[in-house]
């Protein structure tokens, strides 16, 4: 017999693979802040959808990526082989989102064997080994509430309105002590009433405006502005392409939208991060709130199951942790 042990990604898992030749160690690759995880028929669709997305977002086979989430999951659906489960996440959105979808799946097991899970407000990637495996003493028993709970605020995030998800952001749960703040960091990725801008938007926007202009640099600041930092580089310079390459543009500098092109060569990708940008009037103008971001360039993103458009989307103001619906 032996544990399974599933953790956010490669980096973390190649270390707990190292430290527990015991286990089998499944990173869960998958970025579900970003792109559609709509509710589905059934988890094969979902798979496919997700495919579709991480495939152009990140430059693998559609093919491959799809093995890859069926690999995964057929894993978790054999959970019951396992002497023990064990769940190495961290306390920010991107890992409080793939922790929901981990303990969705494990609910709805006939039969598991026992789970533990990591609470430790931590970052595991950049862990040396030896501080990566004391972790290990602060494993914590998952209860039947804790599944339940973990599949209904799954299943929250899915649905095609943010409305339950809103709710659940404001019910703490023992079990799952980091997920509130990661829902609510959730919410804020909607556009803010007044300057339609995402908490991220902003704090791209401000970053600039006070003087921070490579864009390597910037990445670093914003993500230094977080309370958990959870975005990766490329998703965040596909943000900052959408502000720079929008009509009008809300900033300008970069050299060539940030896509395959910039990817696949080492030359363009130095420019890109490299690169100064500045704001535009218009970016100022949304910065100060005499613009909206939405009315001005559009949206097109997508939280969860809620897809984000123009010209009336759904909005949140964190101020007031208050959910706002789109105009009829």
């Amino acid at each position: 017999m032996t544990v399974l042990i599933v953790t956010n990604g490669d980096v973390a898992g190649s270390t707990l693979a190292a430290l527990r030749p015991d286990a089998e160690v499944l990173p869960w690759r998958d970025v579900l802040h970003e792109g559609p995880v709509p509710e589905t028929e059934d988890a094969a669709e979902l798979r496919r959808v997700r495919a579709a997305h991480l495939a152009a977002a990140f430059r693998r086979s559609e093919a491959e990526v799809l093995a890859d989430l069926e690999q995964r999951d057929a894993t978790v659906a054999g959970a019951a082989r396992f002497e023990r489960i064990e769940l190495w996440f961290e306390h920010d959105l991107a890992d409080q989102l793939q922790l929901l979808q981990v303990l969705d799946a494990l609910s709805e097991l006939p039969s598991r064997p026992p789970i533990l899970s990591l609470q430790a407000r931590v970052h595991l990637g950049p862990l040396p080994a030896e501080r990566l495996g004391a972790l290990a003493a602060r494993l914590r028993p998952v209860d039947e509430e804790t599944l339940e709970d973990a599949a209904r605020r799954w299943a929250a995030f899915r649905e095609a309105t943010p409305v339950d998800l809103a709710d659940y952001a404001e019910v703490e749960a023992d079990g799952l002590p980091f997920m509130g703040d990661a829902l609510r960091r959730a919410l804020e990725e909607l556009p803010r009433p007044g300057d339609g801008l995402s908490r991220t938007d902003r704090q791209i926007l401000y970053s600039i405006n006070r003087g921070v202009d490579r864009v390597g640099m910037l990445f670093a600041r914003v993500l230094a502005m977080e309370e958990a930092a959870f975005l990766g580089d490329w998703s965040f310079f596909r943000q900052l392409s959408e502000l720079a390459f929008a009509r009008p543009p809300l900033l300008v500098g970069l050299p060539e939208p940030f896509g395959a092109a910039v990817i696949d060569d080492d030359a363009r990708r130095k420019a890109f991060v490299t690169a100064r940008v500045s704001l535009t009037e218009a970016g100022r103008d949304v910065l100060a709130g005499r613009s909206d971001r939405v009315a001005l360039i559009g949206i097109d993103r997508w939280l969860g199951g809620t897809h984000i458009t123009a010209p009336t989307p759904w909005r949140y103001d964190a101020e007031e942790a208050r959910l706002i619906e789109p105009e009829a």
